[in-house]
Parts: C-alpha cells; structure tokens; sequence
C-alpha cells in the first residue's frame, strides 16, 4: 500500500512541473482529483470483510469471500465451518482511550508510538516542503508571484521525491532482520544524521539534493515500519481505534512542520530548523527502542498477557472503563481471561 503512495508523490512532481508553468496551481489541482474518481469505483469492488460479515450473520458470504481469497492465493481454506462470533459490543473511542492511557502495560506502548507517528509527519512532510524552501531562504522570497521555479528546480523536487521508491525497498529490507523496533530507530537516526549534514551547507544545491534525497528515503522507511508496528501491536477489539488516535498524532505533525519547514527559514533561521527537524529524529530513535513488544515473527493474537497479545474482555472493559472512580490497576486486570471454547472444526476468525 505505502508503495502507490510513493508511486503518487512522484507522479505528483512530474504533474506539478508539467501543469504549473503553463496552467497554472487551480488546474493542478484539477487534475490531481481525477483519480480519486477511480478510488469510488474501486471500493464497489472491493470486498467485504470477512469479520464483519460474519458478525453481521452473514457466514456463507464470509466463508464464500474467504475461499475466493485462498484461491487467488494459490491455496485453500481448512475443512469446515466458520465458527460463529459471540456477540461483542465494541468499546467505544473514550473507553479505548482510557485503556491504552491506564492500563500499566499499554502506557509506555501507547505514548512512544504517539510520538513515532508525530515525528514521521513532521520530519516527513518538512523534508517535503524543506525541498523547495532552500533553494530561496537565502536571498529570495518563495511566495514571490515574479519568482517561478525553473526546472532545474524542478529536477530536484522529483530527485528527491523519488527518494522514497528505495526507502519502501529499504525498510522491506531491515524490518525483519533487525525487527521493528530497531528498524524504526535505525531509520530514524539515518534521517536525523542526514539533516544535520544539511547545517554546515551554504546554498549548495546540489549537495543539499543529495542529502534531502538520503534523508526522504529513510524517513519514508520509518514511516513504512510505524504504518506496519502499530495495527500488529494492538488487540483486534480495540486496534481500529488505537490506530486512529496514534495516526491522530501524524495529523498534528503535519500541522506544525510548515511552521518550522516554512516560516523559520524564510525568515532566516534555516539551521535552528534543521537541528529542531533532526532533535525529533533523535527523541523518534529513543521511543522505537523503548517500544516494549517486538512484533516481528509473532502471530497476531487477540489480547495483551505477559508481553503478548490476546482478547480484550470488551465487557468487562466497558464496565471497568465506565467507572470514573476505577485506577489503572483494575482496568489493566480485565484484560485477559476470555476463554475462546473448543470448536476443533471450526475455523475461527480474528
């Protein structure tokens, strides 16, 4: 998936210098919008899931869309039946909230991949804006109407944006020989290397390319490896929601990296914004290494026991989570004890 995004950004560059100089931002951004009309055709064909479907009672469709998988796959399902559901109410957002921010062994979690996800948008999106902002702090005015890119400029927005083709291939290449966690603190510390070597340069161009390249392809890795971490560290119950409040935290640093990208070095303070881009790197490499579960070569289970992962009891959480006088202790102490009942020949579902 972070492939076709990768593969986007790049084509975006090429739109961008053949559609700016001659017509302009408003048809760039005219164009730009024409695929998501495939995207509202693709989700007609996309399939339901599974889970779902059966929750909703509907096995036959689910175990029709299973075999439908397993055949496109080259292989086959295991004989028998879906095991039925049993009914769950899903937790809602403030009772995951207060879960995965109480309970003892998802607070250290919760909070370094909080801070993971908001470092790979900042760094992220200010390499982004950082590529075209340098080549005009110095001397120019990058909002200046008269001051249009050349294609020398151009040229190197689509260099670097191609960064992160070998950045996707590069963390295929570590994440499961170094792991997640150390993975995401080598990649991080790759790219706040990188743009500390930006500081001593003085306007070189080319040198500031080259460095911008190396450090978008590492922090295009980082970001490929937070994207995979975090749904396989989170319970089934609870890993929709937990994944959108830590990728809550991209947004944020998205917001806030033009102002570091943008304001500062055209106002002169290129340097302070690099080391602040690079300082976030460095805290990025200390939470991947304190990060308490590594996911590499574990089988996804339902609910956190003893570093693992296993069901979350959502009953139990609902009722603990409800209680504004409960601690931390008894919150933590529902999760665990679901039993999952025998069913030898059914296949189940997670």
């Amino acid at each position: 998936m972070m492939v076709w995004w990768s593969v986007g950004t790049v084509l975006e560059a090429g739109l961008a210098w053949l559609i700016l100089p001659t017509l302009g931002w408003r048809w760039l951004l005219v164009i730009s919008a024409l695929p998501l009309l495939l995207v509202l055709l693709g989700l007609l064909l996309l399939p339901e899931s599974p889970r779902y479907l059966l929750s909703a009672g509907k096995a036959d469709r689910a175990l029709e869309i299973l075999r439908e998988i397993a055949r496109e796959n080259g292989n086959f399902l295991p004989e028998g039946t879906l095991k039925p559901l049993e009914h769950e109410d899903k937790p809602g957002p403030w009772t995951v909230l207060k879960v995965i921010l109480c309970a003892e062994k998802w607070t250290r979690l919760t909070w370094n991949l909080w801070n993971l996800w908001f470092a790979n948008a900042f760094c992220y999106y200010g390499l982004v804006l950082m590529t075209t902002v340098l080549t005009y702090h110095r001397d120019d005015n990058i909002c200046d109407e008269d001051k249009l890119l050349t294609d020398a400029d151009y040229t190197n927005v689509l260099v670097s944006t191609a960064a992160e083709l070998p950045g996707l291939f590069l963390s295929l290449l570590v994440v499961d020989r170094l792991g997640r966690k150390l993975s995401q603190a080598f990649l991080f510390a790759g790219t706040g290397i990188f743009i500390l070597l930006l500081v001593p340069l003085n306007g070189e161009t080319l040198a500031d390319v080259v460095v911008l390249f190396f450090a978008r392809m590492l922090i295009t890795g980082a970001f490929t490896v937070t994207f995979l971490y975090t749904p396989e560290v989170y319970p089934t119950n609870i890993r929709g929601t937990a994944f959108g409040y830590a990728n809550a935290f991209a947004r944020f640093g998205g917001m806030v990296s033009p102002f570091v990208a943008q304001d500062l070095i055209l106002n002169g303070h290129a340097r302070a914004a690099e080391l602040i881009f690079a300082a976030m790197c460095g805290l990025a490499t200390i939470s991947s290494i304190r990060l308490p579960i590594e996911t590499a070569g574990r089988q996804l289970q339902d609910e956190f026991n003893k570093g693992g992962m296993e069901m979350v009891d959502v009953d139990r959480v609902n009722s603990v989570a409800s209680d504004v006088k409960s601690s931390p202790r008894e919150i933590e102490n529902v999760i665990g004890d679901r039993d999952g009942g025998d069913g030898d020949e059914e296949i189940g579902l997670q």
